[in-house]
């Protein structure tokens, strides 16, 4: 197993024990001017907070270039699960990586993969997984600055502007996640969209 597939199968192993192991265990930044993502509030416009943070395995903090990881369960007034991961990076872009690949890794099969706006602010990558009989809807984008985008490659152009600019600019791949039910796809994702279109704003004001 390479390290990469290695990192992803951590995190999806962390993920699924959160509920027996407690509080997450994040590596605190070492620049006291960085927001630590703890801070995106415990309510986000109708979903709250469910349990603790999820813990993170300590090697992915060491792979991935000791990036700030935040994995964290809402639910919706009407009792919809969403799961909310967040990876920001280092100084550097080397923690970031498509989740498709980390899904793989845990054993998902990706059904489909298209790209899709989301209330006419900006565009991100869905995703419909299955394993065995569980099927999601998961929902993503990159971040740097306040620039959210569906794609990596232009998240890394304006890395790089930023670092022109001699700034030290974080970066950060944000995923949502929710179990599809009998609603279907499309309805799981418009729940996920409601999530990701009152999150965004938050991000880019509290991690510019």
């Amino acid at each position: 197993m390479n390290p990469g597939t290695k990192v992803l199968v951590l995190l999806g192993i962390g993920a699924a024990a959160h509920f027996a192991v407690g509080a997450a265990q994040l590596r605190p930044t070492t620049n006291a001017a960085i927001t630590p993502l703890t801070g995106i509030p415990a309510s986000v416009m109708g979903f709250r907070q469910v349990g603790p943070d999820i813990p993170v395995d300590p090697h992915v903090f060491e792979m991935l270039d000791f990036p700030d990881i935040l994995m964290r369960d809402y639910t919706s007034q009407n009792g919809i699960p969403v799961q909310l991961t967040v990876v920001r990076s280092g100084t550097t872009r080397r923690s970031l990586h498509f989740p498709e690949v980390c899904l793989t890794g845990q054993g998902w099969e990706v059904e489909k993969q298209y790209r899709a706006p989301v209330s006419g602010s900006f565009v991100a990558n869905r995703l419909e997984i299955f394993k065995g009989e569980s099927e999601q809807a998961v929902l993503y984008w990159f971040m740097t600055g306040v620039r959210p985008t569906e794609s990596y490659a232009k998240n890394s152009l304006y890395w790089a502007k930023e670092r022109l600019l001699f700034r030290s600019p974080r970066t950060m791949m944000v995923k949502l996640s929710t179990p599809v039910g009998s609603a279907g796809a499309e309805s799981a994702f418009g729940y996920l969209e409601d999530f990701a279109q009152n999150l965004t704003p938050i991000l880019q004001e509290r991690f510019e």
